[in-house]
């Protein structure tokens, strides 16, 4: 698995966010993961950029 793919949670802890508010915002803007590895999705950073901007 790529060093910059990371859950939704980690990206979350990483930059700051809430967790949960970044997970809705993935979510309302249909936001797909770009690898899964069994029920876990994992986010590149451009992906979770996009959310983080809906944030705003």
């Amino acid at each position: 698995m790529a060093d910059d793919l990371k859950t939704l949670a980690n990206w979350a802890k990483e930059l700051g966010l809430n967790e949960k508010k970044l997970k809705e915002a993935a979510k309302a803007l249909g936001i797909e993961p770009d690898a899964k590895k069994g029920v876990c999705g994992y986010y590149a950073k451009a992906s979770v950029e996009k959310a983080k901007k809906a944030l705003k």
